[in-house]
């Protein structure tokens, strides 16, 4: 069951990342500079799979990992500094060698985002170079944590 952008509620989001901003992600303008919000879907994506799965991406002693292959960003609305911003995470769909997966930033306590993103991320294998069938376990858990069948 394929659940992106067009059909998402904040209630459908099992996994939710208060950021913690910085003074240098603000731009002249006095607001979160748009190169920065895809550094906070990076971040989402990073604890989600830590919890989900139990592993950090990035993490040199695992061979198998997952990469992002492709995103795309939309941007809604302004963030400012001093904003409680939430990233919010779900997988909705589970390919052989790829999941999708959508994500919204969102003020605290709303439900409107203020911006949003799409990405596949595909399985790799560091020692060869190539990817590789998503394991059932890894399968398991996300379906497991998401409470749908993806």
């Amino acid at each position: 069951m394929e659940k992106g952008n067009s059909n998402m509620t904040v209630t459908g989001f099992k996994h939710r990342l208060l950021v913690q901003m910085r003074f240098s992600d603000v731009d002249g303008f006095g607001h979160i500079n748009n190169g920065v919000y895809n550094e906070y879907y990076d971040l989402g994506r990073m604890y989600y799979l830590s919890e989900v799965l139990g592993w950090l991406p990035g993490d040199t002693s695992l061979d198998d990992q997952v990469v992002v292959v492709s995103t795309k960003t939309d941007f809604l609305g302004q963030i400012f500094l001093g904003q409680d911003i939430e990233v919010l995470t779900h997988i909705y769909a589970l390919g052989n060698k790829s999941l999708k997966m959508v994500q919204w930033l969102v003020e605290k306590g709303s439900d409107q985002p203020l911006s949003t993103c799409e990405s596949v991320m595909a399985g790799f294998r560091r020692s060869t170079g190539t990817s590789f069938v998503l394991p059932g376990e890894w399968r398991d858990a996300i379906s497991g944590f998401e409470k749908s069948a993806v």
